[in-house]
């Protein structure tokens, strides 16, 4: 690796040295980045003519013993989400309390005959070993997916089958999110061509019920920009929404549910206890904010905020509620944590006490491994590397029989920042086993 004295910094937020020359690595880079722009793949902010962000070199190789342990995950997952819809249905009080945060009344328990078909999961390697953030009821990757299987060969094949094989027509769009409808458009696309499908990209303010399938591409929380009128006939409509509006797949207190000390010996005996030892290996502990925390606990978790993260589970700030807005560290300044703990007991956004109807999850801190990742300069068109880059995967699983399976996923990398996400800082690829 380079010296310290030799990291360029021209680009924002990305820290990166020349990388030693190959020719070859240049030439798929160059290729992938001509076949992102041609598909027309985009993100806020990023320009028609570019790549949206930091195009890697090749894709990033998992190995067999992380995909496994990957997989293992995801099917924890499933059971756990099964096991709290179950729970849900049959009145749990810890569940319902986790579940029911900043719901609307007609929401709350809607859909709970049917199961989650697909998620994505949001996924911190620390020590080798995967660690669940997050669990994504709807996701934006579809589009990419297809995106990186022309630009890098990845086949994004079991990912399309799946959707065929749920009968897509419609894929409905949150109104607050046009940005997304571009990637939308990606799987439309894809879906007309390998399989002759005729799939609408809609957003949710024109829906209209054929009593087909319908992909929901929004999170159940934010059906309350929809008047009732609108709502009362989405949840009343024939066509079949994937995943369910059942609300309790898109609440970040989902995972808080695996260290619930009320709900252990439950758990286990619902998922099996083997699926609850693999689903605590991989989601680190958590639980909701108390009410009415006491000052002994405040000043606990002051104390040891260096291994501590707050994450907004609620608010209606919703600009704070997605993505990494509404995450606060424990271990980059005192002063920072000690305002967010303060926000968070009062139950306010921090630095923004207008935003007074906020609820928070406090999680242990998921550190990220770091790696080394070759990309194309988006100027000089130079081959680089980023140093000590860490990393975000995103693996989307699907029901499998009784089991589920792995349908691909991608990597993110950032060496600027601990939040690692999407953007023009970010380096982006598929990734294989």
């Amino acid at each position: 690796m380079a010296a310290k004295r030799d990291m360029l910094d021209d680009l924002a937020d990305v820290r990166y040295t020349p990388a030693e020359p190959d020719g070859e690595l240049l030439d798929a880079a160059a290729y992938a980045t001509e076949s992102l722009v041609k598909l027309g793949v985009s993100f806020t902010g990023s320009e028609r003519d570019k790549a949206p962000w930091l195009v890697a070199a090749r894709p990033f190789a998992l190995g067999d013993d992380l995909w496994e342990r990957l997989e293992r995950l995801g099917a924890a997952v499933f059971a756990l989400v099964d096991a709290a819809q179950d729970l849900y249905r049959e009145g749990d009080a810890a569940v319902r309390g986790h579940l029911d945060t900043g719901v609307p009344e007609d929401l709350r328990g809607f859909d709970l005959a049917r199961y989650i078909e697909m998620f994505r999961l949001d996924v911190v390697v620390s020590g080798g070993r995967p660690l669940l953030t997050e669990v994504e009821e709807i996701f934006g990757n579809a589009g990419k997916a297809h995106a990186f299987e022309r630009a890098y060969g990845v086949s994004a094949a079991p990912l399309f089958d799946t959707f065929r094989r749920l009968g897509f027509a419609h894929i409905w769009l949150d109104d607050g999110y046009p940005m997304y409808r571009s990637e939308n458009e990606l799987v439309a696309q894809r879906m007309g061509e390998d399989f002759g499908m005729d799939v609408d990209v809609e957003p949710f303010s024109r829906f209209r019920d054929d009593g087909r399938i319908g992909w929901r591409f929004c999170y159940v929380k934010e059906f309350r920009q929809y008047d009732a009128r609108l709502r009362a006939e989405i949840l009343g409509s024939a066509e079949q929404l994937v995943n369910p509006l059942f609300h309790g797949y898109g609440t970040k207190g989902l995972l808080s549910l695996s260290w619930d000390e009320r709900l252990e010996d439950e758990l286990a005996a619902r998922m099996g206890a083997a699926q609850l030892s693999v689903l605590r290996e991989g989601v680190p502990r958590s639980a909701l904010m108390p009410k009415d925390p006491t000052p002994e606990f405040l000043a606990d978790l002051k104390a040891h905020g260096r291994r501590k993260v707050l994450k907004v589970v609620d608010s209606d700030g919703v600009e704070f509620t997605w993505g990494s807005r509404g995450v606060y560290f424990g271990d980059q300044s005192a002063s920072r944590w000690h305002a967010a703990v303060d926000a968070a007991a009062a139950g306010h956004i921090p630095g923004h006490p207008e935003h007074a109807d906020t609820s928070f999850l406090i999680s242990d801190l998921a550190d990220s491994d770091r790696f080394d990742v070759q990309f194309l300069h988006p100027h000089s068109g130079q081959l680089c590397l980023m140093p000590r880059a860490r990393l975000r995967l995103t693996p989307i699983f699907t029901r499998a029989g009784t089991g589920s399976s792995m349908l691909g996923g991608h990597a993110t990398f950032v060496n600027t920042s601990r939040k690692v996400h999407l953007g023009r800082h970010a380096v982006c690829t598929p990734f294989t086993k």
